[in-house]
């Protein structure tokens, strides 16, 4: 093979002339799957728009990185706290992820795009006749063996023109060269594993003085450099690749795209080319687009000798006995409609495109099973597979490398690429952060989720996990739960059906105090609002809680007595609610009245944890690292009952909840330094009316300054527009109705009149969610919890856990 590449500098990458230059450009890829159709359509005007400005040849590389397991521990590490956290604990915990996660093999894909630049040759150029071949190459001109420091930074110039273009559409960077070096290496070990790289890679050049201009100076880069990088044996065996690399045999595959087809619909798995049949494979495929841009004067007399060739065709068919074909006939208004697209609007150019896939296996035959599904999953596009131009398709697979062959050259429009969209993928979750699950693709990208991110960033911390029972959200509750333990922080945890499981957990239970409140006389006033509350929001609090255990309806004469009541009660010092039961006493008649019902409810049932008595103090909690508060025989509403319809233990349970929230806050939020975790099972309690979401907007405000993390688990979703400002990042798993399903697409911002999303989340069981990250983005995910004896001690659906083992890749417990 002829070296490719004899240069590389910064991110520019020669060919085998100084004007055979391209600049390279790592682009961002973007959260595709949970768009809107609004949202879908727009990012294909952006990749559109990208190769209409960028009015150059260019090529477009999707390949897939290993997803590195020890970034992710050194990531996790990075995040726990230094003062609190348990190293020996967080370390076994990461051991066994990533013993279970190595064998997954999860990649991420990545896009590079290389840009042509440079100027008309020079007339240097002239000189390229064979005779003088020898004298072009000592001279050095036009050759990246030798090139002047006056060219090399007008092509940075250029470079930096480029990049301009390309962010006024997409986010992008320059390569760096160990992006470059890595591009170039792992083409030789694909499907085997991953290259080791130069930390130091750095091409060197000679520095040489130039005769021709005083002051001037020209490079003659060290090959031997960029030759480190393509030392690997390649064996060309007809059809495919068997290339010695330090890893084993890579057998590599690359196959072209034929014709496209000429009518899809976008949005759709039939236009998005780039993008979802690699994603439905769980082995990498490596992608590239190659693109000559044809400019718009040239594309229309293309297109228009198109128009005569078909129109002669017609002609010559239709005087036959048969009469013209399908296709002749369809021809002539096709080329006719391409010419109205070329001659319109702003004059777009066309793209001569060749596409090809790399598929790579650590043996020939795994290599023939995965090149038939990628057949499988392109469908009707046909795919060919070139006999002796392995090579060449190999080569057109390095960075600023164009297709090498033009036999499967089609003429696109700009827009046909944006439909394919190559920057497409199905990322959420956070940067760094423990792995809690994988998305739902074939490729099983590992999702991660830092409950400190929020607080870091300065944005609404609050998480909400949606569901109906069974469907997984209780467990993912305990596993973030988990994890933030193992990073140091501490936990506090509402539990008020009692089926929380932490304490089964290896080494949670001598960290774990657990308060089992009742109605017994040592807790009263354990949940007085006037105790926990803070100064700024106790007297709302108290006036909420004493209200809402009053008989239904209140009639406003009785809500004035309270609220007077509450004031004067504060503005006394009073410590306890009991205090404002006297402050009624001492009222007229229709406060007394309001003073003997509440002083009944004083005295009985789970009430009397409202109402403290002066001069004891009810149990202190807050001293381990993990608090978890039970409520024995605590009856709540069903969701969505009305209030006038609740019993009166139901209303008193439901102030009960909120009150044990604002509780748990105040223990959580004790050293802002710190962070912590609040878990509330039951949320709909405070999601159902306007005094539980404000509530909720205290403790999201508070928790932003506190560093508390707020994780509310539902069951039902109430009005979804009153909570879009609270909720930061949420998971939306299976639920049971089809209203339930437009209220959760509404959370997610997605199209709730999407049918197919709807019956989706209605499927959705076992840990399967529509997540939105703190950034926004949606994609449908596998809650993981990896180790089935985490998932046994958590699990508490009678015969799920086998199965649930089983759908994440285990064996079952």
């Amino acid at each position: 093979m002829k070296q490719p590449i004899r240069f590389i500098y910064r991110n520019l990458v020669f060919g085998s002339s100084w004007d055979d230059c391209w600049a390279v450009y790592r682009l961002s890829t973007y959260s595709y799957a949970g768009l809107t159709k609004a949202g879908k359509r727009e990012l294909f005007s952006l990749i559109s728009a990208f190769a209409y400005t960028l009015e150059a040849d260019f090529t477009l590389l999707r390949v897939a990185r290993p997803w590195s397991l020890t970034e992710y521990a050194a990531g996790v590490e990075a995040t726990a706290d230094e003062r609190h956290v348990d190293r020996q604990a967080l370390g076994e915990y990461l051991d066994m992820q990533r013993e279970l996660l190595d064998a997954r093999g999860s990649q991420t894909p990545e896009i590079y795009v290389s840009v042509r630049i440079g100027s008309a040759p020079s007339p240097a150029e002239l000189l390229r006749m064979p005779g003088l071949e020898g004298a072009r190459r000592l001279l050095g001109l036009g050759d990246p063996r030798g090139i002047s420091d006056r060219r090399l930074e007008s092509l940075l110039a250029e470079a930096e023109k480029v990049e301009q273009r390309i962010l006024d559409y997409l986010d992008c960077e320059p390569a760096s060269s160990n992006e470059l070096q890595w591009l170039v290496r792992r083409s030789f070990c694909r499907g085997v594993g991953d290259p080791h790289l130069d930390e130091r890679f750095l091409p060197q050049a000679l520095v040489v003085d130039d005769g021709e201009e005083s002051g001037s100076t020209r490079y003659r880069p060290l090959e031997v450099d960029v030759l480190r990088l393509l030392d690997s044996p390649i064996n060309v065996e007809g059809r495919s690749l068997r290339i010695e690399s330090e890893h084993g045999d890579s057998h590599q595959a690359f196959l072209c795209v034929g014709a496209l087809p000429e009518m899809v619909t976008f949005p759709g798995r039939r236009a998005e080319l780039l993008f979802s049949p690699l994603e439905s494979l769980d082995f990498p495929v490596d992608a590239a687009f190659s693109a000559t841009h044809v400019p718009n004067d040239d594309s229309v007399r293309l297109v228009r000798r198109r128009i005569v060739d078909a129109d002669h065709l017609y002609a010559e068919e239709s005087s036959g006995d048969h009469g013209p074909t399908a296709n002749t006939l369809d021809r002539p208004q096709t080329a006719r409609e391409l010419e109205q697209y070329l001659t319109g609007g702003d004059h777009p150019p066309l793209l001569r495109a060749t596409i090809s896939f790399a598929v790579s296996a650590p043996s020939e035959g795994e290599l023939e099973e995965r090149v038939e599904r990628l057949r499988r999953e392109l469908g009707s596009v046909d795919l060919h597979r070139p006999l002796g131009d392995q090579l060449r398709l190999f080569v057109s697979h390095l960075p600023g490398k164009p297709a090498q062959i033009s036999d499967y050259d089609d003429y696109l429009t700009v827009e046909q690429l944006g439909a394919m969209v190559p920057m497409a993928t199905h990322a959420v979750g956070a940067k760094v952060g423990p792995y809690i699950g994988h998305t739902l693709t074939g490729a099983r990208q590992p999702v991660l989720f830092d409950p400190t991110e929020a607080s870091r960033s300065s944005r609404a911390p609050a998480t909400l996990l949606a569901g109906a029972l069974g469907s997984g959200k209780t467990l993912c509750m305990e596993l973030i739960m988990h994890q933030a333990f193992l990073a140091g922080s501490t936990i506090c945890d509402i539990d008020p059906k009692g089926d929380h499981a932490l304490e089964k957990l290896p080494g949670l239970a001598e960290h774990m105090e657990t308060i089992e409140l009742s109605a017994d006389e040592r807790y009263r006033g354990m949940l007085d609002p006037l105790r926990i509350a803070t100064e700024e929001t106790r007297e709302d609090l108290t006036c909420n809680f004493l209200l809402a255990i009053l008989p239904e309806p209140v009639a406003p004469e009785w809500q004035t007595e309270v609220r007077l009541a509450v004031q004067r009660a504060v503005d006394a010092g009073g410590s306890g609610c009991g205090a404002v039961i006297a402050e009624l006493g001492r009222g007229n008649d229709v406060a007394r009245d309001v003073a003997r019902v509440l002083e009944i409810h004083a005295n009985s049932g789970l009430a009397r944890l409202g109402f403290a008595t002066p001069g004891t103090e009810p149990p202190q909690a807050g001293a381990s690292t993990i608090t978890s508060l039970r409520i024995r025989n605590l009856t709540l509403p069903l969701p969505g009952t009305s209030r006038t319809d609740q019993l009166e233990e139901e209303r008193i349970g439901q102030a009960i909840l909120h009150l044990l929230a604002v509780y748990a806050l105040r223990l959580t939020s004790s050293d802002p330094s710190r962070h912590s975790l609040l878990g509330f099972d039951e949320a709909w309690v405070l999601l159902a009316d306007n005094a539980g979401r404000a509530l909720v907007d205290r403790i999201s405000r508070m928790g932003r300054a506190q560093n508390v993390t707020p994780l509310l688990a539902t069951q039902v979703l109430g009005d979804v527009d009153e909570l879009d400002g609270l909720i930061g990042a949420a998971f939306c798993f299976g639920v049971e109705s089809d209203a339930e399903a437009r209220k959760a697409l509404r959370l997610l911002h997605l199209d709730e009149n999407d049918e197919a999303l709807r019956q989706r989340l209605v499927a959705f069981r076992q840990g399967r969610c529509m997540m939105r990250d703190y950034d926004g983005r949606v994609s449908p995910i596998q809650i993981d919890l990896l180790d089935p004896e985490i998932l046994e001690a958590l699990d508490t659906t009678p015969g799920r856990t086998s199965e649930l083992a089983s759908r994440n890749g285990h064996p079952p417990a």
